[in-house]
């Protein structure tokens, strides 16, 4: 009881001085793990977000295409639609420096790139400016219903938006260690995260973008399991994917001690997997 007692108040606390994780704090945790992200969780993963990019590529596009990649990370969604629209313009932002660093690498034609987050990069764009726009494992770091109706906006008639995002009960196995760990660690709290507003289902996710006006063409729920043979390899991963961005920022998950202790209660659970679920989707504008 009185570790519950020290918590809430580490908690209180941090509330009350306004020590928040902020859009900022997550732009900084996907930069520290920038170097790591494709071979750690993009070479696997990919191939979710090439469900999506298929999805986008199933209609012709316009002459004259313009394509947006909203939080676009390493590029990899970027590089993968440049292969198939060659002489689209491609625009890439993201608020991590270090993400947009690794996607100036990859040597894209007829590109240009802003550091910014995705509501204040929409908010100055004009209406009707895009024909295509992704936005892969992101829309849940800001308010996804603004995010959608602000696409809604710059998208021209007839304009896809493709979408790829964690539903609400992803990492259960982190999850489930996680309450002991605050109580454990409670002094190594730095900062207060609220919880992500990830989709429950599918049916969720849908509904957020036909109330904004988008027709549905298409889209799934899915899972991956991670699995590793001992508990450290699982925080290495962890620590190096951007899976937890946030949370790492709440409490540091490269503190010794914070891993230690999480090692023994994954090992404490038989816990050395951890399971990614998601839903994607790919919408219309009506024309």
């Amino acid at each position: 009881m009185f570790k519950h007692i020290q918590l809430l108040a580490r908690l209180v606390g941090l509330c009350l001085t306004h020590q928040m994780v902020t859009k900022e704090c997550i732009g900084q945790a996907y930069s520290e793990v920038s170097s790591t992200y494709e071979d750690y969780f993009l070479k696997t993963m990919h191939t979710y977000n090439d469900l999506v990019l298929k999805g986008l590529l199933k209609e012709e596009p316009p002459l004259d295409l313009r394509v947006l990649d909203l939080a676009c990370g390493t590029g990899y969604n970027s590089v993968y639609l440049q292969k198939y629209y060659e002489k689209a313009q491609f625009k890439l932002v993201d608020i991590s420096e270090g993400m947009l660093e690794q996607a100036k690498k990859k040597g894209l034609k007829n590109a240009t790139y802003t550091q910014q987050d995705m509501l204040s990069f929409l908010d100055r764009e004009k209406d009707a400016s895009f024909d295509r726009i992704i936005c892969c494992w992101a829309i849940k770091y800001q308010s996804p219903q603004k995010i959608i109706k602000e696409v809604y906006r710059v998208l021209k008639p007839g304009g896809l938006f493709g979408v790829i995002v964690n539903t609400k009960e992803t990492l259960p196995e982190i999850r489930s260690i996680y309450p002991k760990l605050l109580l454990k660690e409670h002094k190594a709290i730095q900062k207060v995260m609220l919880e992500l507003p990830n989709p429950v289902n599918k049916r969720t996710f849908d509904s957020w973008f036909e109330k904004m006006g988008f027709n549905v063409l298409e889209g799934e729920e899915g899972k991956h399991i991670f699995t590793f043979e001992e508990e450290s390899l699982l925080i290495d991963w962890v620590t190096h994917t951007g899976a937890l961005a946030g949370f790492d920022t709440m409490i540091d998950l490269k503190n010794k001690s914070v891993q230690r202790e999480m090692c023994k209660l994954l090992a404490e659970k038989g816990i050395k997997q951890v399971t990614h679920t998601f839903v994607w989707g790919i919408f219309k504008k009506e024309e």
